[in-house]
């Protein structure tokens, strides 16, 4: 049995009007950060991203595929 969560009030605190600003600039230099170290990919990394995600969508594709036609196939047994 699941025990029920129990949420302390004074743990939520929701940020006062005149501290968003400070948020969103702290993030937004978060985001500038995290962009000037990134970089263009290679071609060659670019075609390896590409095949890599085509055989996961293909596998996973695969795989659907096949639980529905094995419960196609238990349907017309019963």
């Amino acid at each position: 049995m699941a025990l029920p969560i129990e949420i302390n009030p004074d743990d939520i605190r929701i940020p006062h009007p005149k501290e968003i600003p400070g948020i969103i600039s702290r993030k937004l230099r978060e985001y500038k950060r995290v962009l000037s170290i990134t970089r263009k990919p290679t071609m060659n990394e670019f075609q390896a991203v590409v095949k890599v995600t085509g055989l996961g969508m293909a596998l996973i594709g695969l795989i659907g595929f096949s639980i529905f036609m094995f419960v196609q196939f238990i349907q017309r047994l019963a």
